[in-house]
């Protein structure tokens, strides 16, 4: 029994000394466990308010967790050693033909712990929202960022566009999308939910950005900012 379980059980034995012992018992185990629940479940579903810098020309986070990667594309490829290549064409990541040229692409790993709430990097337009069927994997195997489940959000702006890939994984089975094609989304604004963590990448067509972020930065959606432009 846990320490608070323990401490439950002394405070109902002094103050209900009449009360049976198998039911002191019950009562001094439950509490600590829906304590417990209450306690994973205002981590899953937090959600606290957040006011973007006050800056113009910025890119911020589309998510709360740790950059794990930050790799240049050129010529629509993105480097991943899978299928015995070295980079791959970036629609079979995004399914959709969106940077024929040069941009970037970084990879945002989310915990449990983390805000699951997703936000939009930029003020712009949602041009489109597009979920790619695919399996449940744990992401720990680079060949299933091509192979899980995933929600591709491309938002336009006057001088740039972005995608905003959404991956499923092993306990992450549900993608929510706040957000509608053709709506207009301001810079900070919510766009969606991934739960119980996972990872989101951010993926830019436009190369000659100034990266203001590295691997291994704790970033916060809506907050940090990733690049200028």
């Amino acid at each position: 029994m846990t320490v608070l379980g323990l401490s439950i059980l002394f405070f109902i034995e002094e103050s209900f000394p009449d009360l049976d012992i198998l039911l002191k018992l019950v009562i001094s185990t439950s509490i600590p466990i829906l304590f417990s629940v209450f306690v994973i479940a205002y981590f899953f579903f937090r959600d606290p308010e957040r006011n973007p810098p006050n800056k113009k020309n910025i890119i911020l986070s589309p998510a709360d967790g740790k950059v794990i990667y930050i790799n240049e594309i050129t010529s629509g490829e993105f480097p991943i050693a899978v299928k015995g290549k070295n980079k791959i064409p970036l629609s079979e990541f995004t399914s959709e033909n969106f940077i024929s040229g040069k941009g970037i692409q970084i990879g945002i790993a989310m915990s449990f712990l983390h805000v699951h709430v997703n936000r939009s990097p930029i003020d712009g337009n949602i041009v489109r929202i597009k979920r790619v069927p695919g399996l449940f994997n744990s992401l720990k195997h680079i060949s299933s960022l091509l192979e899980n489940e995933r929600v591709f959000t491309q938002i336009n702006s006057e001088r740039i566009k972005l995608g905003i890939v959404q991956i499923a994984s092993r306990l992450v089975r549900r993608i929510d999308s706040y957000k509608k094609e053709n709506e207009g989304v301001t810079i900070g604004e919510r766009i969606g939910i991934i739960k119980f963590g996972s990872q989101v990448d951010l993926i830019i067509d436009k190369a000659d950005i100034k990266i203001l972020t590295k691997v291994g930065d704790e970033v916060k959606a809506g907050l940090s900012i990733l690049a200028e432009y």
